[in-house]
C-alpha cells in the first residue's frame, strides 16, 4: 500500500510539473502533449488522496505522515489561492508605484487638471491596424493604458479602439484620408477634431500631444499674443537650436494661443486692439539694436491703461546702441510707472560664475526667515511659481526687482531668487574681458530677484459687470531661459514660462507642471526571449526552490 501510494504521489507531481513547464514553453494549454501530461499527473493525484483516505480507514499508524502531507497540500493550495486573490485586487485597483525611468505610470499635473476641469464630453478614437507587427501592438498597448488613466479622472473622456481596415467608413467620416501603418489618433470635442498621427522608431501617443488637443479642443477663447519687432529682439520664426525662438511659438501654439509678430508705427503708434499679450522677447539680441522709442512706449502705456497685459524677458549682455543725446526709455519707464527696478548688473557667483541654477533646495538658504514666501528660489505665494519642484536654468541674467514704495495702485511680487552666493556686478566690460568680478559694498548682494509680477488697476471697464480689468505684467531678468536650446532641455524653464502666459491671460487652470516628452525606446523580445523569461520567473524558481527541498531532505534521510 505505502509503496503504491509513493509510486502515485511521484507520478502525480512529475505530470502536473512537465504539463505546466509544457504550456509555459509552448504557449499552448490545449496540445495534446500538455493535456495528456496534466491529466496524468491529476489521474496520479487523485489516487494518491484515495489511497490516503483509504489507509486512514484502516487505522494504519503509517497514515498519520501521509495525513500530514495531505493537510500540507491542502493548506499550500489555500495560501497560493489566498495570494491570488490579494494580486487580483492590487492589480485592479488603480494603484501603481512608478518605478520607470521616464514616469510613464503617472499623468503630469497639468494633465490630470485639465482632465478634472473639463466642463465638455471629449472622445477619442484610436485606429490600430490589426496585423502582426510588435511595434504597432507596443503603442496599442501603451495607447490604451495611458487613456485608461486618463478616464479615471473624468467621467468625460470616451474612448474607442477601430481597425482602419474594418472600420473604414468612420474612418472617412472623420476625414481621414490616410491612416498612419503605426496608429491614429482622432480627438474630438463638439464640432472640432484634432489627429496625432504616431510614427518614429517608439511610436506612442505622446501625453504632450494629447494634452495640448484637449486643452485647444476645450477652450473657447484663443488668446492673441503679439511679439514686438524692431529692436534685435529674439524671433519667434528662427528654428536655430541655439539661440532661435520657434520652440516658443510652438509651446504657445499647442496650448491655444494665437502667436503673431507685430511692429509699432512711429507715425501711429498703437497696440492692435485684438492683443491679449504683448511680449519683448529680449533687447539687442539679434538684428538692429536699439532701445525703444518715446512713442512706442506711449503706445504701451496706453494700451496697458485699457488693462492690457505685458511680458519682457531682457538679456544684461545686450549692447543697445543709441543716439549721442538720446537716453534710456524702457527701464526708467517701468520704474517710474510699475515699480520695477532693473539692474544694470550681471549675477555673478565666485563659485557657479554667471550660470544660475535656481532651484528648490532649502539647504542652500541657511537662516531663512519662516515666514518667508520663498521655498529657496521660487515665491510659493504667487499663482505662477506656486508650486514649482523643478530646476531652472539661466546663462546669465541681470536682477529684476520691486521698488521700496510702489506706485500709487500698483502692488507686485517678485517671483524668483538666485541663490546667496550671487551678487549684482556692475563692472560688466571687465567682467567680459578679464572673466574676473569682485564684489565692491554698493554692489547688490545676494539672493537677487530675477523676475517680478506686477498688477496696476486701471479704468477699464469688463462689460457689464461695473468691474475694472487690471494691467498684468511681468518683467524677466534673462530671455535666453526661453530660447530653444533651453526650452527643449530644462522643463522648469518651460513651465515657468507657459505659467507665465496662464497667468497674463487669466487661464490660470493651465498653470501647472506639464507632460515631457521624453522617447524611451521599447525593448523588442522575440518569441523565445519571452518564454525564457515567462518560464524563469514563475516555474524556474518555484521549481528549482522545490529541487533544493526535495534533496535536502533526502540528505537528513540518508544521515539519520
Amino acid at each position: 500500500m505505502q509503496r503504491l501510494k509513493l509510486i502515485a504521489g511521484i507520478i502525480a507531481l512529475a505530470g502536473l510539473a512537465i504539463g505546466l513547464n509544457l504550456v509555459v514553453l509552448n504557449q499552448n494549454p490545449f496540445a495534446p502533449v500538455v493535456l495528456l501530461a496534466l491529466g496524468v499527473g491529476a489521474g496520479a493525484g487523485v489516487a494518491w488522496v484515495a489511497l490516503v483516505f483509504y489507509g486512514m480507514s484502516r487505522h494504519s499508524p503509517l497514515e498519520g505522515k501521509a495525513l500530514y502531507g495531505l493537510n500540507t497540500v491542502v493548506t499550500t493550495v489555500l495560501f497560493l489561492g489566498i495570494c491570488i486573490v490579494i494580486y487580483a485586487f492590487a492589480e485592479h485597483g488603480g494603484y501603481s508605484w512608478d518605478l520607470t525611468k521616464e514616469g510613464r505610470r503617472q499623468l503630469a499635473p497639468q494633465t490630470v487638471q485639465v482632465l478634472e476641469n473639463l466642463d465638455k464630453d471629449v472622445e477619442v478614437i484610436a485606429f490600430f491596424l490589426q496585423i502582426d507587427d510588435e511595434l504597432v501592438r507596443i503603442a496599442e498597448k501603451k495607447t490604451k493604458r495611458f487613456l485608461e488613466q486618463c478616464q479615471s479622472h473624468t467621467p468625460r473622456l470616451k474612448v474607442n479602439f477601430l481597425d482602419p481596415q474594418l472600420d473604414r467608413l468612420q474612418l472617412e467620416e472623420l476625414g481621414i484620408t490616410h491612416a498612419s501603418t503605426q496608429g491614429t489618433i482622432v480627438i474630438r470635442c463638439g464640432g472640432s477634431q484634432k489627429v496625432i498621427t504616431l510614427s518614429g522608431a517608439s511610436p506612442r501617443l505622446e501625453e504632450r500631444d494629447f494634452t495640448n488637443a484637449v486643452v485647444n479642443l476645450v477652450r473657447s477663447a484663443h488668446p492673441k499674443v503679439c511679439f514686438l519687432t524692431g529692436h534685435g529682439e529674439r524671433s519667434i520664426d528662427d528654428p536655430n537650436e541655439s539661440a532661435g525662438g520657434s520652440t516658443l511659438k510652438a509651446l504657445l501654439e499647442g496650448e491655444a494661443y494665437r502667436v503673431e509678430r507685430i511692429g509699432i508705427r512711429i507715425t501711429r503708434p498703437e497696440i492692435p486692439a485684438d492683443c491679449d499679450i504683448l511680449v519683448i522677447n529680449g533687447l539687442a539680441v539679434s538684428g538692429p539694436r536699439g532701445d525703444l522709442h518715446p512713442e512706442e512706449i506711449r503706445a504701451i502705456q496706453e494700451y496697458l491703461d485699457r488693462g492690457g497685459r505685458l511680458l519682457i524677458m531682457l538679456d544684461p549682455l545686450g549692447r543697445v546702441s543709441r543716439a549721442p543725446n538720446q537716453v534710456d526709455q524702457l527701464l526708467p519707464w517701468l520704474a517710474m510707472r510699475y515699480g520695477v527696478v532693473v539692474g544694470q548688473n550681471i549675477a555673478v557667483s565666485p563659485e557657479a560664475g554667471w550660470t544660475l541654477d535656481l532651484t528648490t533646495d532649502t539647504s542652500v538658504f541657511p537662516g531663512q526667515d519662516p515666514n518667508d514666501p520663498f521655498r529657496a528660489c521660487y515665491n510659493q505665494t504667487h499663482r505662477i511659481t506656486v508650486d514649482s519642484d523643478q530646476h531652472m536654468l539661466f546663462s546669465v541674467a541681470r536682477s529684476v526687482g520691486l521698488a521700496e514704495t510702489m506706485p500709487a495702485r500698483t502692488v507686485g511680487s517678485e517671483l524668483l531668487r538666485s541663490t546667496p552666493d550671487f551678487y549684482g556686478e556692475t563692472d560688466i566690460e571687465t567682467l567680459k574681458t578679464t572673466g574676473e568680478a569682485f564684489k565692491t559694498p554698493e554692489e547688490l548682494a545676494g539672493p537677487l530677484p530675477l523676475a517680478v509680477a506686477v498688477t496696476a488697476k486701471t479704468e477699464e471697464l469688463v462689460g457689464d459687470t461695473g468691474m475694472t480689468r487690471d494691467a498684468r505684467i511681468v518683467v524677466v531678468g534673462d530671455s535666453d531661459f526661453a530660447s530653444n536650446a533651453q526650452l527643449t532641455v530644462v522643463p522648469g524653464n518651460l513651465n515657468f514660462v507657459l505659467n507665465v502666459f496662464a497667468w497674463l491671460s487669466e487661464n490660470e487652470e493651465l498653470i501647472a507642471i506639464r507632460p515631457s516628452g521624453k522617447q524611451d525606446a521599447p525593448v523588442i523580445l522575440s518569441e523565445g526571449d519571452r518564454r525564457a523569461i515567462v518560464y524563469i520567473t514563475v516555474l524556474g524558481t518555484s521549481q528549482a526552490v522545490a529541487l533544493a527541498g526535495f534533496v535536502a531532505y533526502l540528505l537528513r534521510r540518508k544521515h539519520r
